[in-house]
């Protein structure tokens, strides 16, 4: 009686030989093995190309086509013309693959109609079935030319269909729609009226577009075709242009034009070469249902054999398939036999050998590689690895650890791991056994660093122990393996590692030229000495004029002098600190040095401070050259600050900007009116990018009028921040604070786009006048940044009044002259503000394209009293005169002024005189400009 475990394994096989029977019946439609057969359609066509038959003629609308005729759409004259030409030029059939669905006007319609007419009905036009609605996939409707068009031509389905995978690979012969039947285009082109042909055709892929006659349509309206090219033959007139959307993607050749895809189509039909599939699954069952067979009566030969013959029969398949593809367009679906070899072949070697024996042959040869693996990794570890058993025998260790070298220790295989192990080393085992029985097996990893002495060098390793239990198999008389756990041990030699880590610690703590401390470690220093309760002080430490020790004796010695100073530094602190340990010397960058003291109480930071600048009292000697020292000194007491050591170095750091604008040697203390600047200075840079971000900034306008006449003829336009908390901000603030952060890129940029579109709706006749900063100009974006202004806002270029003060001038002289000569291309007005202070150069007038020339307000304010004034401001006058430039005069307060500066000739002015800079909606009513924006009668001042 058979066994239950044989029983199940005949069920088993009978399941199976009824899936591999039932294969050829369902497998070829699946969605999977389709597109895998489609794929080898495609491979076969690829490399089974044919020519076309030379029967038809491809005018493409290319982009030549476009740029000779115009944009599409054509007028229908354009169509007609085309028409006319292939008539006479005696080609056979014409398609226009053109939608002629809507009416165009009357004549041109008149115009179309008539030359289908002359054309004798052998021009086709395409119909189409497309959706209603969107939301309505069944609501199709038929496109089709107009009455006067369909009348004199024949009409054809030109419908494309994707398949599932995205591509076209077939057309509809013909199409149903209200009961009447359309022949598709290839069927009209190709004379087919065959009405026994299945309703979808598959194209053949293997006829090449490329060998199809393909002409620009361009040419044909030229009249540079020769008769003989399209005489006889069909026209198919398409798009071919990228830009008319008319391009379908398509096996072999990727993407095709839609037009192309209807030549394809027609010239399967020419050559008869519709693909025809073969039905191969009778062939495919009785195929399995004999090799079941001969496996029911195991009647099968060896398994290299079977393995061979099933690649042979794979390969003439495929071989067979091409052939007849390539011969007579037949397609013979392989993929289902692939599959079912490979099943077939898998369950004869089931029969074979046994499932159970073959799954636990594979899972023995894994179990093999692994342990090849593994012990290959081990052995070619850069680290030395002992495998030590819970005897404490070595069962497996690598090359290096073989190489370990150590007194009175040599480990090899099989030796025991404990005698003569490093102590530290066994030690380190021993707690990672422990914890592990402790553990239930789950303890992690025991990692421990040591020295030890090998080779006659002392270096340093670390060890990481990592234990794993193992597997109690039973043994032949029942009781288990004694052995209950493996450690793994790694140890590595981290000495160079160490010294590494060691140099880093080093270079983060200490400043690597002067040996210093780090602006890090000195806060961290500061702080340890103030924990012994001593106050503490601080003293920043610039030494003056250093730039030209490096300038004229060069950077090697002015290296020399930094380490010097250090050095003195390091020594003499250590005196004059309160207790020796209470000195701490850092470097903070370049030649500024920080010197950290415990201070007593009894004595003043100014004492402190003389002694620290008695220090560099004496030169510094390098052979035969003495360097003398001078230094100023930012000092600052931490119980004045308060908070932590690195908010009073930043206080000394501000004592010593104080410090630095006094000449000479010099010490400076900081204050609370220092350290309340400094906060508000932090604030204002931390709120200034938000602030814009968040509308903060405003703009207002100060009027610029003609002093002869008092008449506004424009205005400049000042920024103004008016802050949620600190209120109105002055720009004598924040300006230099955007400026050395860089910010005022971005602000001056906002500005320009700001005045420039508010003076847009402004009468032509106002100009707006900007100020740009040294840093827009530095970075060489002002060209830019005022185009860009210019083109947002509509604004005209010549009512812009770029601004550049005398500062502009500190930069590149020859970039600063190409900056403004692209903006005098642009037709901007260039002034150059606050002649008279900083820069001022008579050079300037002339070497750069100035328009306005603005007198600084300096001189404008003393004019009254101060005769010099009045001869600088009528000297420049008349130069600027001379020059073709106008004068602008700034500060104008008084009608006294106003007078003298008009019977002077300075042309325009500006100043509380004539207005206070004003928000943009006064502005507006001072011009006489209301809010819908159109102007009134200009106003006069005075």
């Amino acid at each position: 009686m058979p066994t239950p475990s044989l029983q199940k394994g005949w069920v088993t096989r009978f399941l199976c030989g009824i899936l591999l029977l039932s294969l050829p019946f369902w497998l070829p439609e699946t969605r999977t093995v389709v597109r895998m057969d489609h794929q080898l359609v495609d491979f076969r066509a690829a490399y089974a190309p044919r020519a076309a038959s030379g029967r038809f003629v491809f005018l493409a609308i290319d982009k030549q086509s476009l740029d000779q005729v115009g944009t599409w759409p054509w007028p229908r004259s354009v169509h007609a013309e085309i028409i006319d030409r292939l008539v006479a030029a005696g080609a056979a059939d014409i398609f226009l693959d053109v939608d002629f669905s809507t009416p165009s006007t009357p004549a041109a319609d008149k115009l179309l109609s008539e030359a289908l007419m002359h054309a004798g009905g052998g021009v086709i036009l395409p119909v189409f079935q497309q959706h209603s609605q969107v939301d309505d996939p069944h609501g199709a409707v038929l496109t089709k030319p107009i009455g006067s068009l369909s009348d004199n031509a024949w009409l054809a389905a030109a419908n494309v269909a994707l398949t599932a995978e995205g591509q076209v690979r077939s057309f509809n012969a013909f199409e149903l729609i209200g009961g009447e039947r359309y022949d598709s285009v290839a069927l009209t082109l190709a004379g087919v009226s065959d009405t026994r042909l299945p309703e979808i055709l598959s194209v053949d892929f293997s006829i090449r577009p490329d060998t199809v006659r393909t002409l620009s349509l361009a040419s044909l309206l030229k009249g540079d075709i020769a008769t003989e090219v399209l005489a006889g033959r069909s026209v198919v007139v398409g798009a071919y242009a990228t830009e008319l959307n008319d391009l379908f993607p398509v096996p072999v050749y990727g993407v095709l034009s839609g037009a192309m895809l209807h030549i394809m189509a027609a010239e399967t039909l020419v050559q008869e070469r519709v693909p025809r599939q073969i039905t191969a699954w009778p062939a495919y069952f009785f195929m399995t249902l004999l090799v079941l067979g001969a496996v029911a009566y195991r009647r099968l030969p060896s398994v290299k054999i079977l393995a061979a013959a099933g690649l042979t029969l794979a390969a003439l398949a495929e071989l067979a398939a091409y052939a007849l593809q390539r011969e007579w367009s037949l397609v013979l679906p392989t993929v289902t036999l692939h599959i079912l070899l490979v099943g077939l072949v898998t369950f004869i070697l089931w029969e074979k050998l046994g499932l159970s024996t073959l799954l636990a042959e594979l899972a023995s040869a894994e179990r093999r590689n692994l342990r090849r693996i593994l012990r290959r990794v081990i052995n070619d570890s850069v680290d030395a690895v002992f495998i030590v058993d819970d005897q404490g025998r070595i069962v497996d260790l690598s090359r290096t650890a073989a190489a370990f070298s150590c007194p009175n220790w040599e480990p090899k295989r099989g030796s025991d791991f404990f005698k003569g192990a490093p102590p530290v080393l066994a030690a380190a085992v021993g707690r990672g056994v422990s914890a592990f029985i402790a553990s239930g097996g789950s303890a992690a990893p025991v990692v421990k660093d040591f020295d030890l002495v090998c080779g006659g060098r002392k270096k340093r390793f670390e060890a990481v122990v990592t234990l794993s239990a193992l597997e109690h198999p039973k043994l032949k008389d029942g009781e288990p393996d004694g052995r209950s756990h493996v450690a793994c041990i790694t140890v590595k030699d981290v000495t160079a590692r160490n010294a590494y880590e060691e140099k880093l610690r080093r270079l983060s703590q200490f400043d690597d030229l002067t040996g210093a401390f780090s602006r890090r470690e000195l806060v961290h220093r500061i702080k340890e000495c103030a924990k012994g309760g001593s106050p503490m002080a601080v003293f920043v430490i610039d030494l003056h004029r250093f730039s030209m020790v490096n300038a004229t004796l060069g950077r090697n010695t002015g290296d020399l002098v930094l380490k010097a100073v250090s050095r003195r530094l390091m020594a003499e602190t250590r005196r004059i600190a309160d207790h020796p340990e209470g000195a701490v010397v850092g470097r903070l960058g370049g030649d500024v040095f920080c010197v950290g003291l415990a201070v007593s109480p009894t004595r003043s930071l100014a004492d402190y401070a003389e002694a620290v600048l008695r220090i560099f009292s004496k030169s510094v000697s390098f052979g035969r050259s003495r360097i003398e020292i001078g230094v100023r000194v930012g000092a600052c007491l931490g119980s004045d600050v308060g908070g932590e050591p690195l908010s009073w170095i930043e206080a000394a750091e501000a004592a010593l900007d104080q410090a630095k604008k006094v000449g000479g040697t010099g010490w400076a203390r900081h204050t609370p009116v220092e350290a309340e600047t400094l906060q508000r200075t932090r604030r204002l840079e931390n709120d200034m990018r938000g602030a814009l971000e968040r509308g903060e900034f405003f703009l207002v306008y100060q009027p610029q009028v003609d002093l002869k006449t008092g008449t506004i003829v424009g205005a400049e336009a000042l920024l103004r921040w008016q802050h949620p908390e600190l209120g109105l901000v002055s720009p004598l603030e924040f300006i230099g604070i955007a400026e050395a952060n860089g910010f005022i890129c971005d602000l001056g940029r906002w500005v320009l786009e700001e005045a420039c579109r508010e003076a847009a709706d402004w009468p032509s006749r106002y100009s707006i006048a900007v100020n740009v900063s040294v840093a827009q100009v530095a970075r060489s974006t002002i060209t830019q940044d005022v185009q860009y202004a210019l083109q947002t806002s509509g604004l005209a270029p010549s009512r812009l009044h770029v601004e550049i003060t005398e500062s502009t001038f500190a930069l590149d002289t020859a970039r600063l002259l190409q900056d403004m000569t692209q903006l005098k291309t642009l037709g901007v007005v260039i002034a150059l503000d606050d002649f008279g202070t900083g820069y001022s150069s008579l050079s300037y007038l002339a070497d750069f394209p100035f328009d306005v020339v603005k007198v600084d307000q300096s001189f404008v304010r003393k004019l009254k009293d101060d005769a010099a004034s009045r001869a600088i401001v009528h000297a420049v006058t008349g130069l600027a005169t001379q020059l073709g430039m106008t004068v602008l005069c700034e500060g104008i307060e008084g009608e006294i002024e106003w007078r003298l500066l008009s019977a002077i000739g300075c042309q325009q002015g500006q100043g509380y005189c004539f207005g206070r800079p004003q928000p943009a909606t006064a502005f507006r009513e001072a011009i006489g400009v209301t809010p819908s924006g159109k102007a009134i009668p200009a106003l006069r001042k005075g």
